[in-house]
């Protein structure tokens, strides 16, 4: 039996690629010099590379600081692809039932290592709204999204996933890994002031052939956190995430495959 050869990599293609997530990965931007060294090719390579970018607006340069951003092309694309992907379409509307029900902000995300990658959000009209963004990522071991989503994973696994972690900024692993365990029994994730001392979050992982695919989140400031409130949290949550995943069962489609 032949071995299986693995999938070529077209390197041209692959800077582009490299370039996109070097850029998604900032807040700030980067300079020509540091996204050459991000993704390990010349000044001179990249720079065809970022100037045909910028021409079809996917990236954009300040003038005044020479960092290179996201440009506006890259939005209509992902406009695209929540109206036209039907699993995202159906997530919208999952948590768009929850913001009606709640009146707090719903987040979706998926493990990215030892970070949450927030893929979808739905705002709710309060006054006071949480500010994130869709493309940001977060400690998942600081989040309840996290937590949701690190719930199936055996202690093992976790402890080698934050062993670097451990080296650079030590944090109490028993006492997580307790947490994951209460989770993984039935408990809703939470995160109680963690990331932000002025708010809380509560997230459900979401579960595709036996493991947890992505998880659903609502955060909150933590004055509107009262009883009833969570206790409302929890149910539509839970709700929003059985339709989801009962969509993902027959349509055989995830979010992280």
């Amino acid at each position: 039996m032949q071995d299986q050869q693995k999938p070529t990599v077209h390197m041209p293609t692959q800077r582009v690629i490299s370039l996109l997530e070097a850029l998604a990965d900032t807040e700030h931007g980067l300079t020509l010099t540091q996204l050459a060294q991000c993704i390990g090719s010349s000044k001179g390579t990249i720079s065809p590379i970022l100037e045909t970018l910028q021409q079809h607006d996917f990236v954009r340069r300040d003038k005044l600081s020479g960092r290179y951003e996201l440009g506006r092309g890259l939005y209509l694309f992902s406009e695209g692809f929540r109206t036209q992907d039907p699993l995202m379409a159906q997530a919208q509307a999952c948590m768009r039932q929850v913001v009606d029900a709640c009146a707090e902000i719903c987040q979706l995300g998926i493990l990215s290592h030892t970070e949450v990658l927030y893929i979808a959000k739905v705002d709710s009209r309060e006054p006071i709204q949480i500010i994130s963004r869709v493309g940001s990522r977060m400690p998942a071991r600081k989040t309840a999204l996290g937590k949701a989503l690190l719930s199936q994973c055996k202690r093992e696994e976790v402890v080698a996933l934050f062993a670097g972690e451990l080296c650079t900024e030590p944090f109490d692993m028993d006492a997580f890994l307790e947490e994951l365990q209460k989770v993984r029994q039935g408990a809703i994730a939470r995160d109680i002031g963690e990331i932000n001392p002025q708010l809380h979050c509560y997230a459900v992982p979401v579960t595709f052939a036996g493991r947890v695919d992505c998880a659903m989140s609502v955060s909150l400031p933590a004055f509107r956190d009262t009883p009833e409130k969570h206790q409302q949290v929890e149910s539509e949550l839970r709700k929003a995430v059985a339709k989801l995943e009962q969509f993902m069962d027959e349509t055989h489609e995830c979010f992280c495959p």
